[in-house]
């Protein structure tokens, strides 16, 4: 599945609920600083040759579009082989930099905010649920909480490197 950000829980240990308001806290917490960024500050990269906050965001967005559909096939039918995506090439051939910074943040928080109630009404006997991602094996429960600490490693970089405080 590429990089990990978790060693994950036993699935029985996991509350669906706990999973939605962890990622909701993620979301919602960074959204004001998020807005409050100009469109040049958001299209400033970290140094040359990294993504800016845009594509950052951007980024992110596209690991909500495609973990959106494992979280959902998931719960449909364990056992799955899911593929993987292009993260650079989704990232390139979208040109977040190219896009107004409301529509790149809307667009995040919006798919964001529609994984949180899917999260929220999963059966919790689903998070046991198992599918192939990229060659490794996970449980829905793991995708989910590996889906939140990809989120916060990239918020918490970004807050390290661009240059306006949170007020």
């Amino acid at each position: 599945m590429g990089l990990i950000y978790t060693e994950g829980s036993d699935p029985a240990t996991l509350e669906p609920e706990q999973l939605s308001e962890s990622l909701a806290a993620a979301v919602r917490e960074v959204m004001p600083w998020l807005a409050s960024l100009s469109d040049t500050d958001a299209c400033r990269p970290e140094k040359v040759g990294k993504w800016s906050t845009k594509q950052v965001i951007g980024h992110l967005t596209d690991s909500a579009v495609n973990n959106l559909s494992r979280i959902v096939r998931m719960q449909l039918e364990s056992g799955q082989h899911l593929s993987g995506y292009d993260q650079m090439g989704w990232v390139r051939v979208q040109h977040y930099d190219e896009r107004d910074w409301p529509q790149v943040l809307g667009l995040w928080f919006a798919l964001n905010e529609h994984i949180i109630w899917i999260i929220t009404n999963i059966e919790k006997s689903a998070l046991a649920n198992c599918a192939v991602v990229e060659g490794d094996l996970l449980t829905l429960g793991f995708l989910i909480e590996d889906y939140v600490a990809h989120m916060q490693h990239h918020l918490r970089a970004l807050k390290s490197w661009v240059s306006v405080p949170l007020e």
